[in-house]
């Protein structure tokens, strides 16, 4: 299974801490692939407007609110790294843009990784 620009994603990730988990993530570039994390808390050793706060409403799939982390890309090579437990289709479009805003402002990110998620997303 491939993966797609956009879209939202269950994945079991092994090189998470301290044992391998399932993360919710975005697939913010399908070549590499980067992701951003999904997560309840917000990543506090990161600015806090680097933490883009969503719901339910947002992402349904989701079970409480929680924050995109785009601070950081992650990648993820299937099998080798990951696998996918779910796919939850493409993010609505005010959420791909406001990570597209968050990104243009970023501080943590390469620029490479900026170009390629804002022309990406």
């Amino acid at each position: 299974m491939s993966f797609t620009c956009g879209n939202a994603y269950l994945i079991k990730f092994r090189f998470t801490r301290p044992r391998p988990k399932e993360k919710y993530a975005i697939c913010v570039c399908e070549e590499k692939p980067l992701f951003f994390f999904i997560s309840s808390n917000p990543r506090t050793r990161f600015l806090a407007d680097s933490q883009l706060k969503v719901s339910q409403t947002d992402l349904p799939f989701l079970r409480k609110n929680s924050y995109v982390n785009t601070a950081e890309a992650v990648t993820c090579v299937v099998p080798h790294t990951c696998n996918i437990i779910k796919d939850f289709g493409s993010i609505p479009d005010h959420i791909k843009e406001r990570i597209k805003m968050l990104v243009r402002k970023s501080d943590t990110l390469p620029e490479r990784f900026i170009s390629i998620i804002i022309n990406g997303l």
